[in-house]
C-alpha cells in the first residue's frame, strides 16, 4: 500500500461520468491540481472538513448534567 507523508494510503475505484472526468481533466490542464489523482483527493478532503463526522460532533451541541 503506498504512503503519503508516512500515512497508508488505501485504494478505491470510482465510476465517474464522462463531462465529469473532462472538468477534472481541464483542471489539470488549468494547473489548478497537478493530476486527476489529486484534484479527486482534494475534493473528498474539502468535502470532510466541511461535513464530515468531526465536525458534526463538534458542532453537536452537549448536554448538561442535572
Amino acid at each position: 500500500m503506498p504512503k503519503r507523508d508516512g500515512e497508508k494510503m488505501a485504494l478505491i475505484s470510482v465510476h465517474l461520468s464522462p463531462k465529469m472526468l473532462q472538468q477534472i481533466e481541464e483542471l489539470v490542464r488549468r494547473d489548478l491540481s497537478s493530476s486527476q489523482r489529486e484534484a479527486i483527493r482534494s475534493a473528498i478532503r474539502e468535502l470532510l472538513l466541511n461535513h464530515g463526522a468531526d465536525r458534526e460532533r463538534r458542532e453537536k451541541p452537549r448536554k448538561e448534567p442535572e
